[in-house]
């Protein structure tokens, strides 16, 4: 019997050793399926077109870090792997926020350029590079070189069918020649209007205009070239030759332009206008720049004498045109009485104004000036912080345009005898008072352009902060961020322009002008237009 005793007891033992056993083995099970924990989650704050990327189909994209419980698939890795190697720019991508687990893997929250794909992709185990199931990428790529075998004459070159196939470098003459818009349009396949970059290189960067049809008689040069990487084909950057339509410049494809004929035509008409030479009184000679004045006047014949009261299409008589027109870059009107304003009544022009007749050229005398003063805008985060540059995109309206007199008013003039000025004489702050500090000519003028914008108190925030603006500010509206739902925008700092830039210039120099970039959730207000009003002072 106490056989049997002890047989029982070991029995029951052995029965507990195995459900302890059993029960050791489900808790290791149950913790096979924990999940990971995300322990940073932030937006990342290096320049946006640095945080362009590729996938390439090694991971899949969900909707929050793949390894966090309730992750779902938004694209899977085979359709990640068609993506990579598509030849549409649009489906280019940009990384904005970057999460971190506590298992040490690094997530990237991506966009595809065109919206259709928006998630979370593995990075790799590090927030210094991309990788994993994504890679930094280039959405554009220098063209290949061209095999230059032309004249480097603008003349020798004209538009050809293969230019639209074109991918390679352009050559001399192709670099050297004046183009035109081929179709002016609103299309918005890349040939007919212009862009800030190449059509979905950068993401949220669009159109400079959406209508070229003003634009069908204006010329353009060449100044830079790309390829976009998906496609192949080749970007131009355009700059009108006049800078009354620089509001056309900015990227289109090379196909989309025709060269514009190098035979100058002639709009003079002697029965209805009179030409305005110019002579410099330096050497005597006249030079080459001309102007015309036209007549709405209906019925007039060459001979007639113009007199005061008939007007051109802008409401200007002859006089007033010359003086509004003003005289010819690198000139200054030379007066009779030594004045640096010029009127109507110190101009030397010859034959007199009083006795101007249609068809005739009158000469106005006009002396070699100093060399213009020009601005180049840089960005800082904060005030005394490093500058960089800022170009005209980086504005939602381009650079501010200011009218040829504010121009005149906001920088160095150049018919005194004196070759250099003081930087505190022009660039100086604004001041607290309801007028302008006196050395604040600058930015005196500066808030006169349009799409100019006054922030209210609080409403603006230095990046990487809490801080705001404590007063109200004026500034300019830049591009957008974080998915739009906010926006840079720019204010003048002075005291960081005059301690960026040597303390005396040689007129003629360009200034760094360095706005102070913040940001802010105000919407952006409808542009503004100026027809008088261009960005001639930016040096480009």
């Amino acid at each position: 019997m106490n056989k049997n005793l002890k047989r029982s007891i070991y029995t029951g033992i052995a029965a507990l050793s195995f459900v302890a056993i059993a029960g050791t083995a489900n808790a290791t099970n149950a913790s096979a399926k924990s999940y990971a924990k995300v322990t940073s989650n932030k937006a990342l704050t290096t320049d946006a077109t640095s945080r362009n990327v590729n996938v390439n189909g090694t991971n899949a994209l969900y909707t929050k870090a793949g390894t966090l419980k309730g992750a779902k698939t938004v694209a899977t890795k085979a359709t990640l792997s068609s993506l990579s190697t598509s030849k549409s720019s649009e489906k280019n991508w940009r990384a904005y926020r970057v999460a971190t687990t506590n298992r040490g893997s690094v997530y990237y929250k991506v966009v595809s350029y065109d919206g259709t794909y928006r998630g979370w992709i593995y990075g790799g185990k590090s927030t210094t590079a991309f990788a994993g199931g994504i890679k930094s990428y280039n959405t554009t790529t220098d063209p290949t070189a061209s095999t230059d075998t032309s004249s480097s004459s603008a003349s020798s070159y004209s538009t050809t069918s293969s230019q639209a196939s074109q991918t390679s470098a352009l050559t001399t003459a192709q670099k050297a020649a004046t183009y035109k818009i081929a179709n002016t349009g609103t299309s918005n396949d890349g040939t007919e209007v212009t862009y800030t970059y190449p059509a979905w290189t950068q993401y949220k960067k669009g159109r400079v205009i959406t209508d070229s049809t003003p634009y069908k008689d204006a010329t353009f040069k060449i100044t830079d070239e790309t390829t976009r990487t998906r496609e192949g084909d080749l970007w131009v950057k355009i700059e009108a030759t006049d800078s009354a339509n620089s509001k056309a410049n900015g990227w289109i494809k090379y196909s989309g332009l025709t060269t514009a004929s190098t035979t100058p035509t002639s709009t003079f008409d002697a029965n209805t206008s009179v030409k305005i030479a110019y002579r410099d009184v330096s050497t005597g000679k006249t030079i080459s720049t001309t102007k015309t004045w036209t007549t709405a006047t209906s019925g007039t014949k060459e001979g007639d004498t113009v007199g005061t009261t008939a007007l051109n299409t802008s409401g200007y008589n002859l006089s007033s045109y010359i003086l509004n027109a003003g005289a010819p870059s690198g000139y200054a009107f030379k007066t009779s009485d030594g004045s640096t304003t010029a009127t109507t009544s110190n101009l030397n022009v010859s034959p007199t104004i009083t006795n101007a007749k249609y068809g005739d050229t009158l000469t106005v005398d006009v002396t070699p000036t100093a060399a213009t003063t020009k601005v180049q805008y840089y960005y800082e985060d904060k005030a005394g912080g490093t500058i960089s540059a800022l170009d005209s995109s980086a504005f939602a309206y381009g650079y501010p345009a200011l009218t040829s007199a504010e121009q005149t008013a906001a920088l160095p003039d150049t018919t005194t005898t004196s070759d250099t000025f003081n930087m505190s004489d022009y660039f100086a702050d604004y001041g607290a008072g309801s007028t302008p500090a006196s050395g604040a000519k600058f930015i005196a003028q500066l808030i006169k352009a349009p799409n100019v914008y006054t922030a209210s108190t609080g409403q603006l925030t230095v990046p990487g902060t809490t801080s705001t603006n404590l007063l109200k500010t004026t500034g300019f509206f830049g591009q957008s961020l974080n998915s739009g739902s906010q926006r840079y925008f720019y204010v003048f700092n002075g005291a960081d322009t005059i301690s960026n830039n040597a303390s005396r210039q040689e007129k003629g120099a360009t200034v760094k002008v360095v706005m102070q970039r913040y940001t802010t959730s105000l919407p952006l207000p409808s542009e503004t237009t100026d027809a008088n009003a261009n960005t001639d002072y930016v040096a480009k």
